[in-house]
């Protein structure tokens, strides 16, 4: 067998030298560890089910959880208190009062529902009083009486429990039609009067829909059921009515106690079958899997798994062929222009210097040095420009959120107070302030356009402080047009304000003036206010301090360093204060056309 390996071409012989090992140690890791991958998978499957169905439960029991606090809220209305109550609520009472009374519960009722409109509220009164065939906040008690579980219903709430229980009932005052709800029986019981036994019976509803819907995403297979169980185990809502319809014959579910996978036989077939109980109350839920999906799911799993190792060893096969043709074809091509060589041709040169192995270093060393120099400065030189470009892009992601929410509150309450007349001025500011802030991402904006950015940003803080924000502009037209780093200007503006009238309630007014001018090359931007001025300290620390530490502001930091970055140590930011005056900012940055400033930060 040697002997017949050494006589096959070294191409041959290295594809199988390649190839084989590996194969070999594919089919070993897969023999070993299979049965672990396959356990895994299995627990994964188990345990996503398990969230899914954890989740589902959360679901159901928020739901019952806030119906039950939506009836306590009922049962300690004092309005509704008051008149269930009232010595004369359960006699004859003349029409006037009947109205009077239906007005006031149906508002009350109507302003709960209206804050939680995904619920449904009633309340059950005499049949006498002409408001009981409202047929939706309030219905007769006879309607109580008519269902099979009436015993059982007043038995729990006279036990001081919730019942729980599928009813019908209207989806709005509109409908005419009745629909399927889940719905929380509650007991009234008088709060001046906590001695007596008699009680009236509110019931707060939902859309069984909303807990089908829950069911359905809970299921993992095609042929999975997910259900509620009453208190006597029967199968109310399901995930699968067809399966459900399937399954009615069975009066109780094997395992529908445990919280653990466990395999029952239900009907027939085979099932996985997991169980928890919904907190505070007698109801459970329940959920199936079919045994045979859910070992089809592992086959599956499987297949692709030894679909995925011929692939692999089809790759490893190709690769060790192609690898060793590669080594081959080197080889002689280095044969040949040795025995040039041979011959006395001294300007051999080799022109392959992509691989950079050892067979290159033999006859290409320094070609292939060269070649790695040049390499690694190109990588370095993008690296470098793109560490700049993700630093500047850093600094312009730094922008408060605080003033978007606070603004878009203020909208919110001018509509309510106003009924919309300031808004579309707001709304319009606040778009064209974001327009300009986001500037399709570029870094460079025109001084015209960063100017109105600062004007529409004090346009928005004057609704919030009563116009008493004043900003004047002193600029040279010729100058509109030249090109400055996006959001450069609004900061200063903003620092003016919010260490100024917005700080201190001493200061009703504010008053902020704007100057650019041209200073011989460049351009000088001025932000002039009269607020409460700094330090010379504040002054060194508001451009020299760590800008992550700003809690407040775009960071003065920020615009000096983004100048320096883009145009040199030369331009930047200073200030110029006095306490209890004012404060000046000088910005500096060269006069450029928005073609030039773009040459300059490519």
């Amino acid at each position: 067998m040697r002997n017949q390996l050494k006589k096959l071409p070294m191409q041959q012989r290295m594809t199988l030298s390649f190839a084989i090992p590996l194969i070999l140690l594919l089919i070993i890791l897969y023999r070993i560890f299979w049965p672990y991958l396959i356990e895994d998978y299995t627990d994964e499957m188990c345990s996503s089910e398990e969230k899914s169905f954890d989740q589902a439960v959360s679901f159901v029991e928020s739901y019952l959880q806030n119906m039950a606090l939506l009836a306590q809220i009922v049962e300690n209305d004092g309005e509704i208190q008051s008149i269930l109550f009232s010595d004369g609520f359960q006699v004859s009472q003349p029409l006037n009062e009947q109205y009077y009374d239906f007005y006031n519960m149906n508002r009350t009722m109507d302003q709960i529902e209206f804050s939680n409109s995904v619920y449904r509220l009633c309340l059950y009164i005499p049949d006498e009083l002409v408001y009981s065939e409202n047929q939706y906040f309030f219905y007769g008690e006879s309607r109580l009486a008519e269902r099979s579980d009436y015993e059982d219903l007043i038995a729990v709430l006279s036990a001081g429990n919730d019942y729980i229980a599928i009813s019908e009932e209207k989806t709005s005052s509109s409908s005419s039609t009745l629909t399927q709800m889940v719905t929380l029986y509650h007991a009234i019981h008088n709060q001046s009067n906590l001695f007596s036994s008699a009680f009236w019976v509110c019931s707060i509803s939902v859309s069984a829909e909303r807990f089908q819907t829950v069911m359905e995403n809970t299921d993992i297979t095609v042929d999975g059921l997910t259900c509620l169980l009453n208190a006597t185990g029967e199968m109310v809502l399901s995930s699968n009515e067809e399966l459900a319809a399937a399954l009615a014959s069975e009066t109780s579910f094997p395992g529908s106690d445990s919280t653990a996978w466990e395999p029952v036989s239900l009907s027939g077939a085979d099932y996985y079958v997991f169980c928890d109980t919904l907190n505070e109350t007698d109801w459970s839920m329940l959920t199936l899997v079919p045994v045979r999906e859910f070992h089809q799911q592992s086959r599956v799993f499987r297949s692709l798994f030894l679909s995925l190792i011929v692939i692999i060893i089809l790759i490893i096969v190709a690769d060790s062929a192609l690898l060793s043709r590669n080594y081959v074809n080197r080889l002689r091509f280095l044969s040949t222009k040795m025995k040039d060589l041979e011959d006395g041709d001294l300007n051999v040169r080799l022109q392959d210097v992509q691989q950079g192995d050892e067979i290159e270093e033999v006859y290409h060393n320094f070609n292939l040095m060269v070649a790695e120099v040049r390499h690694l400065m190109q990588e370095q030189y993008k690296l470098g420009k793109s560490v700049q470009e993700a630093e500047l892009r850093a600094l312009q992601a730094q922008i408060n959120p605080h003033f978007l929410y606070n603004i878009l509150d203020l909208v919110n309450w001018i509509a309510m107070d106003y009924h919309a007349d300031e808004i579309e001025a707001i709304t319009w500011n606040l778009a064209r302030f974001y327009r300009l802030s986001l500037n399709h991402g570029k870094s460079l904006i025109s001084i015209r356009d960063e100017v109105e950015h600062t004007q529409v940003y004090v346009n928005l803080q004057n609704y919030h402080y009563d116009n008493q924000i004043q900003m004047t502009t002193d600029i040279d037209e010729d100058l509109l047009d030249l090109a400055c780093l996006n959001i450069i200007l609004q900061p200063f503006v903003e620092n003016s304000i919010v260490h100024g009238i917005a700080e201190d309630s001493h200061i009703t007014s504010c008053h902020i003036h704007i100057s650019i001018h041209r200073e011989q090359g460049d351009i000088l931007l001025c932000v002039q206010d009269d607020g409460p001025g700094m330090t010379a300290q504040q002054m060194e620390d508001a451009v020299s301090m760590d800008s992550r530490k700003l809690e407040k502001g775009y960071g003065i930091k920020n615009i000096n360093f983004r100048i320096k970055l883009c145009f040199g140590e030369k331009y930047g930011v200073h200030y110029d204060s006095v306490p209890g005056e004012g404060t000046t900012a000088y910005i500096l940055f060269p006069a450029m056309s928005m073609t030039e400033a773009e040459a300059v930060l490519m």
